[in-house]
């Protein structure tokens, strides 16, 4: 072990850490002094601020070069991992009397080489061989005080200034409170049980909110005018008496078997995440826990998204009037609206209008205009879902004057159509209807939920339009929206 004094080495990171906090600041005062200057000494004339950013950043320069010179320093190669302060304490000082809280808990995460340095100089500071030392545990802290005796080094206050560094790098602080002298740090697992936490809560709300919505299209559903029946190609059959209400019950269980494999998969990825479980430890049997908590955000962001479908569903008003609406306008909306998915999934999307020489295109079509952005946007957003990392997604907007995407089951009064060509599982042509009632599970297809298609044919009916699901010409599905002529 060391002596209580600072090494060259540990003496040189202090003050880069230092200086680089001056250089800092040094640029916030610039900036501020810059931007109460008159607009006409900016420029740094007479009385001005002098152009000092080449100096500021060649100042930068030089601190990254001393940074990556002076690197943190450490005692020599060490353990990283789990470490117990009060183990460690005594190690560092046998001779010191120690007072330690049983079974409070007092490991943390860190280098066990540059912890137990620490430890060291902060007993160097109490009062003499015997100091006393208290380790406890308050809260998500483990919190290590001393006595403090008189200053017998010259460098005291150095060494402070170096362990409120350390502290600070390892998320805790330094403090002098009356006659102690105070390191806290982080408890090993506190960060991460916080974060499992949040991560319960926001699932909780998120179940809730689902509920509530699942609740709220149950009465819609129970109050609504009339059937309406599912658009998807052939024409299904006149519905027998109760019908609405297997409807509903169809919906419910397509809503509730995504949801409950959702949370299903959450709650394995959370049980997976050990109490103890550190983040900077090595992998165990069940995967490293950073990945762990990627997945279970990764799979909190899915049970928003539906809950986030549910809710644009429910702000569908049925007294709503048509009005005339341009398809194509009604697609790029839908897609701006879907560019973080894109994003997330790596899913390239074109959009291409049938003819693809009319500059300005417009596609006039009447509807509902909540209910057109939501089939628009749902039609779109299951394709993206079903298209793997790296793949295409196109999406046709075809004019009432042109023949392409009109099969031999079009109704004869067809006008616009909306086409979206996925590159996901194909699905056989005996499935389909069945597919789109939710009376089969999406995933013996390789295809994800088709409860979108569900609500979407269901609107589509009641605005007089038609589903129909059909081969993509490149593989895939295609879905096609045919709406109605626009007359008068």
């Amino acid at each position: 072990m060391s002596t209580g004094k600072l090494t060259r080495q540990e003496l040189g990171w202090l003050l880069t850490q230092e200086a680089q906090g001056a250089a800092e600041r040094l640029r916030r005062g610039v900036q501020v002094l810059k931007s109460n200057a008159p607009p006409a000494l900016e420029s740094g004339g007479a009385g001005g601020v002098p152009p000092v950013d080449a100096t500021l950043d060649a100042l930068d320069e030089a601190m990254r070069m001393l940074s990556s010179i002076h690197k943190v320093p450490s005692a020599g190669r060490g353990r990283r991992g789990r470490i117990d302060l009060a183990s460690l304490m005594w190690e560092v000082a046998p001779e010191a009397r120690v007072s330690i809280e049983p079974g409070g808990g007092t490991e943390i995460s860190g280098d066990e080489a540059e912890i137990r340095r620490m430890m060291h100089l902060l007993i160097g500071h109490g009062s003499g061989a015997g100091s006393a030392v208290t380790v406890r545990r308050e809260g998500d802290e483990v919190r290590v005080s001393v006595v403090l005796g008189p200053d017998s080094s010259a460098t005291a206050d150095t060494e402070r200034a170096w362990l409120s560094r350390m502290a600070i790098r390892y998320g805790g602080r330094h403090e002098l409170e009356g006659g102690m002298e105070v390191i806290s740090l982080p408890a090993d697992g506190a960060v991460d049980a916080k974060e499992r936490d949040l991560l319960r809560k926001e699932l909780d709300e998120a179940r809730k909110q689902g509920e509530a919505y699942a609740r709220e299209l149950a009465q819609a559903f129970a109050q609504g005018e009339g059937r309406v029946s599912p658009s998807t190609f052939p024409p299904m059959s006149p519905a027998p008496e109760g019908e609405p209400v297997g409807t509903l019950a169809r919906f419910s269980r397509g809503v509730s078997a995504e949801l409950r494999t959702l949370v299903g998969q959450l709650g394995r990825d959370l049980h997976a995440i050990r109490p103890g479980a550190a983040l900077g430890s090595s992998r165990g049997a069940d995967g490293d826990p950073e990945d762990r908590l990627e997945g279970v955000k990764r799979r909190l962001r899915d049970v928003q998204e539906v809950v986030a479908e549910l809710s644009d569903l429910g702000e569908i008003d049925p007294t709503e009037p048509k009005a005339e609406l341009d398809l194509v306008e009604l697609t790029r909306v839908a897609v701006r609206a879907l560019a973080g998915q894109l994003e997330r999934t790596g899913v390239e999307l074109s959009v291409v209008t049938v003819p693809a020489d009319a500059p300005g295109l417009k596609v006039p079509v009447r509807l509902s205009p909540r209910a057109a952005s939501y089939i628009v946007k749902m039609l779109i957003a299951q394709a993206i879902a079903a298209t793997s990392r790296g793949n295409k997604v196109r999406v046709t907007v075809v004019s009432g004057a042109s023949s392409e995407g009109v099969s031999e089951g079009s109704p004869p009064g067809a006008g616009a159509r909306l086409l979206v060509d996925d590159a996901g599982a194909s699905l056989p042509s005996s499935a389909r209807k069945a597919f789109v009632a939710l009376e089969v599970e999406p995933s013996t297809y390789g295809r994800p939920s088709s409860v979108s298609l569900f609500v979407c044919s269901e609107l589509a009916a009641w605005q007089g339009a038609l589903v129909e699901l059909g081969d993509a010409p490149l593989g895939g599905l295609r879905i096609g929206l045919h709406l109605p002529r626009i007359t008068g």
